[in-house]
């Protein structure tokens, strides 16, 4: 008997969206149809060309469309982006994405109450890392939702603009941030790194080096 067969099927066979890429659906279906590369990406923050591969993703999916709208002036006109309804779908998630959420407040609680709290919840960022050892750590990052943005104005000094756990984050910070600073530790392999947490208006600062 393959054991892999027993028990029940997941939860969903809607494949979901990563999280950077929900991030970019969900500014386009806040800000209308029709909407041009230039003001998503002055939403998002970041640089066009990222916004426009997670646009081009979303369309190879059919999550979203592009139109040509009409031309202001000379040279092509530009694309208007669109939500579709599979988009919306992808969006709204499934139960497997909202029992994990649950978990997770249901772990920063549970870690939150012990007297270790925040070295318990460093080790648990720092296996995960270690998983994903070897992989630039900038992907990774970007991988997991926190939108990476190198700050050109230091060295060493990456902007998370997002959270994937944002509202456990606020109301634990103390467990949530420490695996994520253990997360960055485990992936680089040295623990020269500085998670400031809610440092600045929309982002946390990560320091490496």
């Amino acid at each position: 008997m393959d054991r892999h067969r027993l028990g029940p099927a997941p939860a969903s066979t809607q494949e979901p969206l990563s999280p950077s890429r929900a991030r970019v659906a969900s500014a386009l279906g806040q800000l209308g149809p029709d909407v041009t590369l230039s003001t998503l990406a002055a939403r998002l923050g970041g640089h066009p060309n990222a916004t426009r591969q997670h646009l081009d993703g979303l369309a190879a999916d059919g999550h979203a469309t592009s139109t040509p709208l009409a031309a202001g002036g000379r040279g092509r006109p530009a694309q208007g982006w669109s939500l579709t309804a599979s988009g919306r779908r992808a969006l709204a998630g499934d139960a497997a994405d909202t029992a994990y959420a649950e978990l997770v407040d249901a772990i920063a609680d549970r870690l939150a109450g012990l007297p270790d709290a925040r070295a318990e919840a460093h080790a648990i960022g720092r296996a995960w890392g270690e998983r994903r050892r070897g992989r630039a750590l900038f992907d990774v990052l970007d991988e997991l939702g926190f939108a990476p943005e190198p700050d050109p104005d230091a060295p060493g000094v990456t902007r998370l603009l997002a959270c994937p756990i944002l509202t456990s984050a606020r109301e634990h910070p103390e467990v949530i941030c420490a695996i994520h600073q253990g997360l960055v530790q485990g992936t680089l392999g040295h623990d020269r790194v500085r998670l400031l947490p809610f440092a600045e208006i929309g982002a946390c600062r990560l320091h490496v080096g």
